[in-house]
């Protein structure tokens, strides 16, 4: 259950990440943007590790 809850969590950041790294890189700050995005990675991976309880 502490898995299932973890998972939505991130993976509800992981779209906040993506539309606010597509609203920064459209304002031309690409380090910004970048830098989102690779955070949006990070939680769907987290959140992919949390649903199925392994990595790859």
């Amino acid at each position: 259950m502490e898995r299932s809850i973890f998972g939505f969590f991130t993976a509800f950041l992981c779209v906040i990440c993506i539309l606010t790294g597509a609203q920064a890189f459209r304002k031309k700050r690409y380090g910004l943007s970048a830098l989102l995005w690779l955070n949006a990675f990070t939680n769907l991976v987290n959140s992919v590790h949390a649903f199925y309880m392994t990595l790859f």
